[in-house]
């Protein structure tokens, strides 16, 4: 009789830890490549440069440093890969921020993230060969105030 309750006492604590967090999501990106801003307009992975010939490739620029911005929607974003800036001679497919924002039916103005990282320019768009995933963070008054989308780029 003392090993059942014992085993109900176990099996109690065990789905009782995981009962408080069940609608809480841990988000991890994986920000371990660098961020690529091309022609200071479109933000894609570094991947697309893999996808374009050497000699449409004007001017490269490598900060290993610099952040894409200093808000960020989750603490694990802090550490961030660089930045390579770029000026392309290439069209690439891309969305804009209002674009996307209105296609989740939030405001246009609303603030874009990339990997947990503020767009803080508004005419920056976002190349949509790059884009891996989208999440939509309701406000929650603790990390926005307004719903915001969280796109994730490889």
């Amino acid at each position: 009789m003392k090993s059942i309750l014992t085993l109900f006492l176990i099996l109690i604590l065990g789905f009782s830890t995981y009962a408080q967090n069940q609608n809480s999501r841990m988000s991890i990106m994986k920000a371990e490549k660098p961020i690529l801003i091309i022609n200071d307009t479109i933000i894609g992975s570094i991947d697309l440069l893999n996808k374009i010939s050497s000699e449409k490739i004007l001017e490269l620029n490598i900060f290993k440093e610099r952040k894409l911005s200093s808000a960020y929607l989750f603490i694990e974003n802090e550490k961030n890969a660089g930045i390579i800036i770029a000026k392309i001679n290439n069209k690439f497919k891309h969305k804009t921020q209002k674009e996307l924002n209105l296609f989740f039916g939030l405001n246009e103005k609303n603030d874009v993230y990339i990997n947990g990282c503020l767009i803080e320019n508004k005419n920056q768009n976002i190349a949509s060969e790059s884009i891996i995933g989208i999440e939509l963070i309701k406000a929650d008054n603790f990390r926005t105030k307004k719903s915001v989308l969280n796109i994730e780029i490889e």
